[in-house]
């Protein structure tokens, strides 16, 4: 493989992994909340997440969001076809808590 072609095939592949990624600002009323992606704490809100693309057709990017003395919210998103994969995940998430009553 010759030079030239080897660094553009590295440029390429560079762009396409950084395309599969999506910045996301999580946000929450009341902030505190606990977010919860893949069944793994990503973070307290505020903050940002690199989501990263679950590479499959109809893909569901689902985040929990808890916090003591409010109700979980649970907000998802999906690829409704399969050329949907782009801009699946909104680069703001906020979630609206509504206090729990039995608390």
């Amino acid at each position: 493989m010759s030079q030239p072609f080897r660094t553009a095939a590295i440029a390429a592949a560079a762009a396409l992994l950084a395309a599969c990624t999506t910045t996301a600002q999580f946000s929450s009323n009341p902030p505190g909340a606990e977010v919860v992606y893949l069944d793994k704490v990503i973070g307290v809100t505020p903050f940002q997440y690199d989501v990263q693309d679950q590479f499959g057709w109809f893909s569901v990017y689902e985040f929990k969001a808890t916090r003591a003395g409010h109700k979980p919210k649970v907000l998802s998103f999906a690829e409704r076809t399969p050329l949907d994969h782009n801009n699946v995940v909104p680069k703001a998430i906020h979630f609206e808590l509504e206090a729990d009553a039995k608390k």
